[in-house]
This record gives C-alpha cells, structure tokens and sequence, in this order.
C-alpha cells in the first residue's frame, strides 16, 4: 500500500510542475526505493501508435530487468516543452533523459548542463551542424536511430514492390514531405524516382519540388500506362491528409497506395474505397511494428487480402541501445559509451514485412520477453555495472547487428 501511495503522490507532483508546460507525465509502475535509478522520457505525442510502442518497451519490458523508473511526458511539441518537463522531472529526482524529440538539442543540452542530467536521443538522428556543437558536451551521450541514407531507400524498395505485383495506378500519401519533413520528403522521392526509371513516369521539374507539392498532383507516363496521385498532407492534428485522400478516390480507382509515413488511422477510408471501386487496393507504409499494425495484418479485407500488404518500420527495441547508453551515464561511466569522449552517432536499419506471416514472425521478437531483438541480456553485455568488459566498440556492434538475421542469431545464442 505504501508503494501506491508512493507512486500516486509522485505522479501527482509531476503533474502539477508540468501542467504550465501541458507535457503531462506518467509515471510507470517501478520501485519507490532509492536505490532505482529515474529517468525523464519526452515524447511528442503519447497518443502516437509509435510513440505507445516504445513506451511499451521501456515499462513493460526494461522496468520489469533494470532498477529503473521511467517519467514519460505528455504531448510535447516544441524546446521550451521539452526543456520544462526535464526541469520537472529533475525535481522527482531523475538523472537522465532519452528523448524522441531533440529538435532544439543546443538549447536542451543548457539546461541538462544546469541540471547536471545526461541526455539520450531515443530513435532519431542529428544533423551535422547541430552534431559538431553539441558533441563535446559532457552531458550528451549521443543518439541512435534509423539510418538517414536509407530514407530515400524505402521509397524505392516500396515503388519496385508494387511495380512487381502489377500495380499501374497509384496513390502515394506523401504525409509532411509538403511541410518540411525531410524522410517523408525523402521517401516520395525514393517512390517517384523508381516509377521514373521502371515504368517511365514523366517527372516534369525538379523531382523534390514535385514531391513537396501542398496540393494533390496527377502524373503519369509517357504512354499513359501508369498514373500516380500525389496526395499531401498529416492524417491527424488539423491536417489535410485526409480530405486530400477523400478528393483524390473521388476522382478514379487504385491498384495501390504507397504511404511515406503510417496508413493505421485510415485504413477505413481505403476499405470504402475498395469497395466503391470493386476491386482491391494493395497498401504499402513506412510505419512502425506496432500492436495496431499487427491486428490489421491479422484482418481480411472485402477480397481476402490484409489491410497492409507491405510495411517497412521501426520496431518497439531499436530503442533499447539508447537506454544502455543512458544506463551507463548515470550509473558513473559514461566512458564505456565512446571510445574518445564525443557523443556517439549509430544508426540501425528498418525492417520489411510483405505478408502476413513475415509481419506476425518480425512483431514477435519486437515484444518476446524471452526472444526480443534487443533483449534485457543484450543490453546488460554492453552495461558496465552488469559486464566488466562493456565497452563502446560492444555498444556500436551491438547497435548495428539490426538486421533480422543478426537478430535470429542472437536469439539462438542465448
């Protein structure tokens, strides 16, 4: 009882210090005794199937293998969000943060120097500039996350799947690519780049302009055998994505739709489109290996087929190296996590389920509580508290043996 108790006061505290801020902390089930160590974790949108599913990571599965205690904030959007929850969470005693969002890490890192708290990003990378001012900093431990050569890549591996089913005419949702977002961005152009080469789509200007177009655009080929609507625009928060979507299925009939970021919150919209045209419409996102995804590949649609036919993703663990090197920040050696002292920059690979079955076999070690890709035994390997022999050339090995067969390997050597 006195635990709950404990933990109730605690959240409610949080709550209050924050509210100024609207970053509105949970406080997972862990221990109330001092011996735990407490982290602060931002995240942009709590309510995000990404989001929910590192989250789940981290409470429910490192909470219950490490002495640790995890504040997550609310929806949290801008620096000065960001940099009021970590002064909030210090307060509740915490020593470090892994972030998913960092878009100020300059002005961040100020105030964890103030605060004298480490500082993780979760699953993102860090631009040059930004990278050589910040990488000195003592209290930045660096960042890991998907690699950024291979946004452009996703695309082109989608565009050639559908290609090689058929598809002739397609709808690619290009999500924030018309706002700014450099991998939605990067991936249209992957898409439009490889339905130029394989299928001679007829790209008339620079090919990043056309995938930042604000409103939807009709391309096609030179012989008129293939069609692509370029649908821009966020799904969610006042976007236009959808009454894009709903003009565009207004105006002809799909063979496929290609998102550059996740087709979950509207796969009732292409259900009904599927059925207003009367024939199937094959779906492709670069999305996530959430639990949301894992129950529409479990579906059938009106022709027997998922609702997602091709998802190429992060998975919930890609976000454990982060924590280890979190963990041996605030456990007093930070020196295990880079070989020279700067903070480190590692990047992981995405993965691709193209049925059923490779989808529900790749989920499965995403949540295993005994064969999860980054398991709680990884991680200790690379911990100096737990492996007198972690070191940063363990961590950077670990970090990048991503793929799904350096996964099953790891599993099997267990």
């Amino acid at each position: 009882m006195k635990k709950k108790i404990n933990r109730i006061i605690s959240s409610l505290l949080l709550i209050l210090l924050l509210a100024s801020s609207m970053a509105i902390p949970v406080s997972a089930a862990g221990q109330d005794a001092d011996d735990v160590y407490k982290i602060g974790v931002v995240v942009y949108n709590p309510d995000s199937q990404e989001m929910k599913m590192f989250m789940n990571y981290y409470k429910d599965y490192l909470e219950e293998g490490f002495p640790v205690q995890f504040y997550f904030s609310g929806p949290t959007y801008t620096a000065e969000e960001e940099n009021a929850f970590i002064e909030a969470v210090k307060a509740e005693g915490a020593q470090g943060i892994i972030s998913f969002l960092g878009i100020d890490v300059q002005s961040t890192l100020e105030v964890c120097e103030e605060n004298e708290m480490y500082y993780v990003l979760g699953s993102n990378f860090i631009n040059d500039e930004d990278y050589e001012a910040v990488k000195d900093n003592p209290w930045f431990q660096g960042c890991i996350g998907p690699n950024p050569d291979s946004v452009y890549q996703t695309g082109q591996e989608m565009a050639s799947y559908f290609l090689d089913k058929g598809a002739k005419s397609f709808l690619i949702m290009t999500g924030g690519a018309s706002k700014g977002n450099s991998n939605h961005a990067g991936r249209t152009e992957g898409m439009l780049d490889t339905l130029k080469e394989q299928a001679g789509l007829v790209l008339d200007g620079e090919i990043a302009a056309i995938a930042a177009s604000e409103e939807n655009t009709v391309l096609t080929s030179e012989d008129g055998s293939i069609s692509v609507t370029l649908c821009p625009d966020y799904t969610e928060d006042g976007g236009a994505g959808l009454s894009n979507l709903e003009a565009a299925f207004s105006n002809g009939s799909y063979d496929a739709l290609m998102s550059a970021f996740h087709v979950s919150t509207y796969l009732d919209k292409i259900a009904a489109q599927e059925a207003a045209q009367g024939t199937n419409i094959m779906v492709g996102a670069v999305d996530s290996f959430t639990e949301e995804n894992f129950e529409a590949f479990k579906e059938k649609d009106a022709f027997g087929n998922p609702p997602i036919d091709f998802v190429q993703g992060k998975y919930a663990s890609m976000a454990g190296p982060a924590f280890a090197l979190l963990y041996n920040a605030i456990s007093g050696h930070p020196e295990v996590n880079s070989s020279d002292g700067t903070a480190v920059r590692l990047y992981q690979e995405l993965w691709t389920a193209d049925s059923r079955e490779k989808y529900i076999e790749l989920y499965g070690y995403t949540t295993g509580i005994y064969e999860n890709a980054y398991s709680c035994a990884d991680l200790m390997n690379v911990i100096k508290v737990f492996n007198d022999e972690a070191s940063p050339e363990a961590i950077k090995e670990l970090t990048e043996a991503c793929t799904v067969e350096d996964v099953k390997a790891r599993i099997l050597s267990n």
